[in-house]
């Protein structure tokens, strides 16, 4: 099955409102891709976002917005000085502390737990699934999703094996960590492992408040897609579910 078939018939089955995102890393920008002009320029949330709306988003090491997306993304190995007690509480100037670890201590040791083992290299690219040719291929593939299809997507990731556990990654994590730097960690693992993300507060503000995220090793997503016309998807009682989101799209777009 084509990378572009992938994301169409999850995208039709689903009744997304937002495309598959696919994620890899490329030599040469894309030509018609949008970002940030320069580095320090903003949260990348937004533009990923923009990805799953149909654009495609570029950045480098040089266009990366702020300083924890270019962590996150493996362009440097270090956040900013005091990212320990931005992450928890201290004295810092002109930053408010977000509280979200109990200490400084065990925020230093979770930020240096996801120390890039080497820095990236190249173009970050984020695109809708439909638009990748045949020759290309994502390393992991964003889910922007509601409650009904993240349900979905857990159940259809347990598919064939009903009594793993682990398989989906819930955990402390900024946004950029959840759909970048932990997929990325499992796929090129070999873990058959999604990851649920857009839990960070910081980022939640600058997003629909219904939407979460959940991330895929693309070689897992394949697995899923071969799978899927076995499964519940083809059942009566998910077109019922699949009706009441198609509803709320309509809802959200202002016809009706």
């Amino acid at each position: 099955m084509k990378t572009s078939e992938i994301g169409e018939i999850f995208k039709q089955k689903l009744a997304m409102q937002y495309s598959l995102v696919g994620f890899y890393f490329t030599d040469k920008r894309p030509e018609d891709a949008i970002g940030f002009k320069k580095s320090g320029n903003g949260c990348i949330m937004p533009l990923i976002l923009a990805s799953a709306k149909g654009k495609t988003v570029a950045f480098d090491e040089n266009s990366i917005g702020w300083d924890c997306s270019a962590f996150h993304l493996g362009y440097k190995d270090w956040i900013f000085t005091g990212i320990e007690y931005f992450l928890s509480h201290g004295l810092l100037i002109c930053r408010e502390c977000e509280r979200f670890v109990k200490t400084p201590e065990l925020a230093m040791r979770y930020v240096e737990s996801l120390k890039p083992q080497k820095k990236a290299k190249g173009v970050a690219v984020f695109k809708p699934l439909e638009k990748f040719s045949e020759q290309e291929k994502p390393e992991v593939v964003i889910f922007f999703a509601n409650s009904d299809q993240l349900s979905a997507l857990v159940y259809l990731l347990y598919f064939n094996a009903p009594e793993e556990e682990g398989r989906v990654e819930a955990r402390f994590a900024s946004a950029c960590g959840s759909i970048i730097t932990l997929p990325l960690k499992y796929a090129r693992n070999g873990e058959k492992k999604a990851v649920w993300g857009l839990h960070d507060i910081s980022s939640r503000v600058r997003l629909p408040k219904d939407l979460m995220t959940l991330t895929f090793p693309f070689a897992l997503l394949v697995d899923m897609a071969e799978e899927m016309k076995e499964s519940f998807l083809y059942t009566e009682r998910w077109n019922k579910i699949a009706q009441r989101i198609q509803k709320e799209n309509r809802r959200n777009v202002g016809l009706e």
